[in-house]
């Protein structure tokens, strides 16, 4: 069975790595409700105690990359893709399976950072080899290799890539369905790009990402990272196109600004 969350590779069972999975899975349940400095907070402290433990070469890596999702979250992207890069650089050193999923991951933070400094060529280069490595791990990496196909994907439509996008999204939702089925966040989130890729005219594109959006605010939670970043997203492509009434719109629903990826 696919493993659903990074740190089900680590397996020790003694008092210091259930303490390090408590205080991760805490900051992410504070980075999901955009806590940021709570998620910080916390994750720093999980990165203390991954220094201590036997699996610290997997934990530790690990520790790092949540903290860069923070980074990211928050608008920090060149202290996060400097810390990417560090990262990676450690996690390459390791050719088991567990460790290459990680690496993976970071990969596809990486690209994020990217992305949201506008090198989409380069963000698109780290996803299409963090998807290669995943593809290759098999079905117990298929969960985290559709969480990579999915922000491939969504780059492909931020330029206008729509066909490339729909080749590949159906496989996402294909493995997340069979994983963690459709009403699960990420599948909302892949089925949204899916139903982006279909042909339509702009003005209907537009209203297909509205109700998309509300869906996916439904599904993850309205403060998710992930949210905001498709919000910043539909209101580039508003500002883009002059629709300032429906930007004021938005702007009332998730009080957030246009222009920011």
């Amino acid at each position: 069975m696919a493993k659903k969350r990074i740190t089900e590779a680590v397996t020790s069972t003694d008092a210091l790595t259930k303490r390090w999975k408590m205080m991760f899975s805490a900051a992410r349940m504070a980075y999901e409700t955009a806590e940021f400095h709570q998620a910080e907070s916390l994750m720093t402290r999980a990165a203390e105690v991954a220094h201590q433990l036997t699996e610290k070469s997997f934990a530790e890596p690990a520790t790092e990359i949540g903290c860069c999702a923070i980074l990211i979250a928050t608008r920090r992207t060149k202290e996060a893709a400097k810390r990417l890069e560090h990262a990676k650089s450690e996690l390459a050193s390791h050719h088991d399976d567990s460790h290459q999923e990680l690496l993976a991951v970071a990969m596809r933070f990486h690209a994020q950072a990217l992305a949201d400094r506008n090198e989409l060529p380069e963000a698109e280069r780290e996803l299409q080899q963090s998807v290669e490595i995943l593809k290759k791990l098999g079905p117990d990496a298929s969960v985290q290799m559709a969480s990579s196909l999915s922000d491939l994907c969504g780059l492909y439509l931020l330029q206008g890539r729509h066909s490339d996008a729909e080749t590949s999204i159906l496989s996402a939702m294909k493995i997340l369905s069979s994983n963690l089925g459709p009403e699960n966040a990420d599948y909302v989130r892949a089925d949204m790009i899916y139903q982006l890729c279909l042909p339509l005219q702009a003005d209907s594109r537009l209203e297909a990402t509205a109700d998309n959006l509300q869906k996916m605010e439904y599904a993850f939670g309205e403060k998710h990272p992930n949210i905001t970043r498709a919000v910043n997203r539909y209101m580039a492509h508003l500002h883009e196109r002059g629709e300032t009434a429906k930007m004021q719109e938005v702007n009332e629903r998730f009080g957030l600004k246009a222009g920011s990826r």
